[in-house]
This record gives C-alpha cells, structure tokens and sequence, in this order.
C-alpha cells in the first residue's frame, strides 16, 4: 500500500525537505510555486483518501481545502483527473471536465480550459501521457490527444491529434511539425 506522502510526491512538483533553508524561505515569502504545491497536494490528498485508501471524513477534508484554495487561485479540477506527474507552472483560470482523463506527466500552463463542447451526449476530451499544455489553450470536445503533443499557447484543439509527439498551434489547432 502506498503511503499518502509517498502518492503527493509523484507530481512534478519540487517539494522541499521540512526543516531546509528552501522550504523555511518558500514559507515565509508564500509565492506562486508554494500556492501550487500546496493546491497539488490537497488535491493528490483527496484523491488518495477517495481512491486508494477510502476515509470519508478526510476525502471531504482534503476536498473543502482544495476547493477553497482553488477559487482563490482559479483552479476547478476534480479528483482523479490527471495521472502522476502532473505539473502546474501559473495560476489562474485552469478549468477541467469532471470526466476528462489526462495522462501521467501533463504539464499546464495558466487560463486553460479543457472541457466538452457543451452539447448532448456531454463528453469532455481524453489526453494522453507527456502532453504540454500551453498558456490560454483550449482542448473541447469529444477528441483525443495523443502521447507527447505540445499544444502552443492559444491554441484552440477542436478535433483529436492522433500523431504522437507533435506540436499544434493556431486557432483552430493544426499541426506544426513531426516528432521533434
């Protein structure tokens, strides 16, 4: 069984050691990456307690806490969404479907949406592993994405990238070269 330290630290996040000279300073000066290490860790924390070891009482402790932080910082993110590894450079206006499933080793940058069209049947993107997701892109629809694909800032991605390890950029999003 893994421990709930132990599942935190499989994001991409820097954590420091409790008592070390970085961790002392990240608290005390309280910047951008200590709000976002502390938002992953609550939501990693009410994942663990909802989906590897279930506890009620701390699934809704950890989900209150994630809940308030991320409206302070912009962040709408539902347990189990992304896969280990996920990395989070800015805050502000990160919005994801409740039903969406991100791979392992997704990094996002701020004001990204990624979400369904809004129509009927409600179905939200599926994203594969090592995707980097830009500032202010845009991922809807019922599409998938694949493994290793870099979506440029401001992209709009209306319809799946089946080729892995490539770059789209644009409105809507076309494919900008092959396996960098």
């Amino acid at each position: 069984m893994i421990t709930r330290k132990a599942y935190i630290r499989q994001d991409g996040m820097a954590y420091y050691p409790l008592l070390s000279k970085n961790n002392l300073v990240d608290v005390l000066l309280r910047g951008e990456q200590y709000w976002l290490r502390r938002y992953l860790k609550y939501l990693r924390s009410e994942e663990y307690y909802t989906l590897i070891k279930p506890k009620k009482l701390l699934k809704y402790y950890y989900q209150r806490r994630k809940n308030i932080l991320g409206s302070r910082l912009g962040f709408f993110i539902h347990a189990g969404n992304f896969g280990t590894g996920l990395k989070i450079y800015h805050y502000g206006s990160v919005i994801v479907h409740p039903k969406a499933k991100i791979g392992k080793n997704c990094t996002i940058h701020g004001n990204c949406c990624i979400g369904s069209k809004g129509g009927f049947p409600d179905t939200p993107p599926q994203i594969g592993d090592n995707v980097d997701i830009g500032q202010g892109a845009q991922i809807l629809g019922d599409i998938t994405v694949a493994d290793g694909v870099k979506i440029g800032a401001g992209a709009i991605v209306t319809k799946s990238i089946k080729e892995a390890y490539v770059t789209v950029v644009g409105i809507p999003a076309r494919v900008m070269n092959s396996k960098l």
